[in-house]
């Protein structure tokens, strides 16, 4: 016996930007015309061309529990602050549906930069064992 399948799409916005910590505030400052960017004041970056950066305006470490955090790379932990905003906004978030019915797909062309550059440097200093096999630790 065979299982009707029904596809459902949710659409809601969810954002965590150099212009503010959700969707709300990102409008408002695109709206305002205010940038993101600024000139990095670090004094290792003194002997770089480049000293322009735009960070987010809040640490995902003030949005996502210490735990979660530490078990996730810092662009899955901007992700999941992202889907989280996204689900409220879609007006679903009090359906009663399961988690583990729920899914959101991002995909990145570097993200988890943190993590590879990390397990690179594992594999260097103690070898291929000690390389994690979990993509998202450090």
């Amino acid at each position: 016996m065979s299982t009707p399948v029904t596809d459902v799409v949710v659409t809601g916005l969810g954002a965590t930007t150099p212009l503010g910590r959700d969707v709300a505030s990102t409008w408002d400052a695109l709206l305002a015309g205010r940038s993101g960017v600024s000139r990095i004041t670090d004094d290792w970056i003194k002997e770089y061309p480049a000293q322009l950066v735009a960070r987010l305006a809040v640490d995902p470490a003030e949005q996502i529990d210490r735990v979660r955090a530490r078990r996730l790379d810092r662009s899955q932990q901007v992700a999941v602050i992202a889907a989280e905003e996204a689900w409220r906004d879609s007006g679903a978030g009090d359906s009663g549906v399961a988690a583990e019915r729920i899914a959101v797909v991002v995909g990145t062309g570097i993200g988890g930069a943190l993590t590879l550059l990390g397990q690179d440097d594992v594999l260097e200093e103690k070898g291929p064992k000690r390389v994690s096999p979990s993509p998202s630790r450090c």
